[in-house]
C-alpha cells in the first residue's frame, strides 16, 4: 500500500494536506537536537538528555521514533568519566560514524565537573549502524590547530582555537567542514576544513562583530546546509534560558558565511501580554527528505513568571522564498489597506474551524495597517498559535467601536506575508524587500511611472538605502524630491553596486499593481 509522506494527500500524493505546515512534537525533554540521514527512509535523532548519556533514536519517516541505544562515554572509556553531556553531532565520514559532543571529563571516580576546568568537545566513532561507539577521543590533540582543551584559558594560538561546544560537521564538495563554538566576550562560531585545519574561518559572535542586545552576546549552535547553490549558516542567539531564537546568513561559499552578510531572523521568542517569556526556539538542524526540507529544533517552555521549565524537540517544514531566503518559523506580516478614521482588530481562523477572536484587539492594533503576528494571541489569554494551525486571518474594522464588518483571507500555514483588502480602502505604504547580492553591495530604489512608462532612478538613492534589504515606500521619491503615488507606479526596481561602481550596477524589477502593500524583488 502506498502511503503519502507527511504533508501530502490525494491518489498520487500530489496535493498538500492540512498538516503541510504543522509543527509536530518529536521528542519531549530532548534539547539541542541533531539528525543524521542515512537515506530518505532512515534517520537518527540525538540531542541533550539527562547530561550523562546521549540517546539515539531511529526513524523511517521523521514522524515515529524508537530508541536505538544510549551512549554512555563513561562506560565506553576505561580511564575517564564524563558529565554535562550536551549538543551531539552525529554523522559519517570516510566510512565511519562519528559522534561529537560537549562535556566535562575527569579521571574515573573523580567529582564531575571539577573546579578550574572548562567544557570542551570530544568525538567517538562506530563502524556500522549498530552505533557501538567507542571511547571518546580529543580533537586534533598535540597540535596547534583548533582542538579539545579542558583548560580555562585561551590557547596561545588564540581563543578561536579552543573547541568548546556545539560542534557541527558538514560534508561539501570542498571537503569536510567542522564548525564549533568558542568563548570570548560571549559565544562565537568558527570553522575549518578538515583537510586544512590550520586555517580557521571566523563567522559570528561578539568577539568578531558588533551584535544586537537581544542576542545577549551568544552566537552558537551552528548548522550548515546548501540548496540551489546557496549556503546557509543557521545559529541561535540569546541565553538558552532567556530569549533564545534562531537566525541565519546566506552566501555563495562557506567562508562567506559571516555577519558581513545580512543576518536574518528565523524565529522570535514569544512573550505574553505582561512581557514575560512564553516560548523560545533554538539549536536546530535542517533535514532534507525527498526534496522537502524540515527544521528540527527545540522549544523552550516557561512558567507564568517567565522561568524556563523544560525543552522539547519539534519539527516544522521549511519553505523558501524566490531569492532563497526562508519563511520564518513564527512570524506573519499581516497588512491591510486603510480606511480613514477606522480602527482594527485581528482574529485568526484555525484549520479545525474554530475562531480566536479577538486574537489581537483594537487595544493593540489601534489605527495601524500592519501587524507582525508572532504566534501569541495576546487578547485571547495569551494563547499560542503556530503558523501551521492557521487557515485564515480576519481583520475587523470600525469607526464607532461597533465590530461587525470584517474581511478574511485564506492562509497557507507557511508564508511570512498576508494581505487583506478592505472595501473602499486605500494604500498607505508599500513594504519593499529584495535579494542580497555581493557581501559589500549597496542598493538603490527606482520606480516606473504608469502614466509615461518612464523610470525615476534613483527614487530612493544609495545614501538612504545603503546596505539595507528592505524599505517602506510612502509615496515620495526622496532623491529627486517628487511625489509618485502608488496608483501611478507600474514597477519597482532595485539596483545594486559594489564599491560605488554604479556603471556596473545589477538590477531586478517586479511589476506593481498600484495597490498592493508589499513587493518582493529578486535581482538576477
Amino acid at each position: 500500500m502506498c502511503v503519502c509522506d507527511e504533508g501530502f494527500t490525494g491518489p498520487s500524493c500530489g496535493a498538500r494536506g492540512g498538516d503541510y505546515g504543522a509543527r509536530t512534537l518529536l521528542m519531549p525533554g530532548l534539547a539541542d537536537p541533531d539528525v543524521y540521514k542515512e537515506h530518505d527512509d532512515l534517520f537518527f535523532l540525538s540531542g541533550t538528555g539527562n547530561g550523562w548519556q546521549l540517546p539515539i533514536y531511529e526513524t523511517n519517516d521523521l514522524v515515529s521514533f524508537r530508541l536505538k541505544r544510549s551512549y554512555d562515554p563513561s562506560v565506553a572509556d576505561p580511564v575517564y568519566d564524563y558529565c554535562f553531556l550536551w549538543a551531539p553531532d552525529l554523522g559519517k565520514y570516510n566510512g565511519a560514524y562519528q559522534l561529537y559532543f560537549s562535556a566535562h571529563r575527569v579521571p574515573n571516580g573523580a567529582a564531575c565537573p571539577p573546579s578550574g576546568q572548562e567544557v570542551t568537545t570530544f568525538v567517538a566513532t562506530a563502524s556500522d549502524l549498530n552505533f557501538h561507539f567507542g571511547a571518546p577521543q580529543p580533537i586534533n590533540a598535540n597540535t596547534t590547530w583548533p582542538r579539545t582543551t579542558t583548560g580555562t584559558a585561551c590557547l596561545p594560538q588564540g581563543c578561536n582555537r579552543n573547541i568548546r561546544i556545539d560542534s557541527a560537521t558538514y560534508n561539501d564538495t570542498s571537503g569536510r567542514w567542522f564548525f564549533y563554538v568558542w568563548f570570548d566576550r560571549g559565544n562565537n562560531i568558527s570553522s575549518f576544513n578538515v583537510a586544512a585545519p590550520g586555517t580557521v574561518y571566523n563567522h559570528l559572535g561578539p568577539a568578531l562583530y558588533s551584535t544586537p542586545a537581544h542576542e545577549e552576546g551568544i552566537n552558537e549552535a551552528p548548522e550548515v546546509f546548501k540548496r540551489n547553490g546557496i549556503y546557509y549558516l543557521l545559529f541561535s542567539g540569546g541565553w538558552y534560558n532567556s530569549q533564545y531564537a534562531m537566525y541565519y546568513v546566506m552566501g555563495d561559499s562557506i567562508p562567506a558565511l559571516t555577519r558581513a552578510r545580512a543576518v536574518r531572523r528565523l524565529s522570535i521568542p514569544l512573550r505574553n501580554s505582561a512581557g514575560r517569556l512564553v516560548q523560545s526556539h533554538g539549536h536546530n538542524v535542517i533535514v532534507e527528505r525527498r526534496g522537502e526540507f524540515f527544521n528540527v529544533f527545540h522549544v523552550g517552555a516557561f512558567d507564568a513568571a517567565g522561568n524556563l521549565t523544560g525543552r522539547s524537540t519539534y519539527k516544522q517544514r521549511v519553505a523558501f522564498k524566490p531569492d532563497g531566503s526562508l519563511h520564518s518559523l513564527n512570524q506573519v506580516n499581516v497588512r491591510w489597506n486603510k480606511l480613514t478614521g477606522y480602527s482594527y482588530s485581528l482574529d485568526v481562523v484555525l484549520r479545525d474551524g474554530t475562531v480566536i477572536g479577538p486574537c489581537n484587539s483594537v487595544a493593540l492594533l489601534g489605527q495601524s495597517n500592519k501587524h507582525v503576528f508572532d504566534g501569541v494571541c495576546r487578547s485571547a489569554g495569551d494563547r499560542v498559535v503556530t503558523k501551521g494551525e492557521i487557515a485564515a486571518f480576519r481583520i475587523f474594522y470600525s469607526n464607532n467601536n461597533v465590530w461587525g464588518p470584517f474581511v478574511e483571507t485564506a492562509y497557507d500555514g507557511i508564508s511570512d506575508d498576508v494581505a487583506l483588502n478592505l472595501p473602499g480602502g486605500y494604500t498607505p505604504f508599500v513594504d519593499l524587500n529584495w535579494s542580497e547580492e555581493e557581501t559589500t553591495a549597496q542598493y538603490s530604489i527606482d520606480v516606473q511611472r504608469r502614466d509615461t512608462g518612464a523610470w525615476i532612478g534613483p527614487c530612493i538613492g544609495v545614501n538612504s538605502v545603503n546596505k539595507s534589504l528592505s524599505w517602506t515606500y510612502q509615496g515620495r521619491c526622496d532623491t529627486p524630491g517628487i511625489n509618485v503615488p502608488y496608483s501611478n507606479i507600474q514597477a519597482f526596481r532595485i539596483c545594486s553596486a559594489v564599491n560605488g561602481d554604479w556603471s556596473r550596477a545589477r538590477c531586478g524589477a517586479t511589476p506593481y499593481d498600484g495597490r498592493s502593500m508589499h513587493s518582493h524583488i529578486v535581482i538576477p
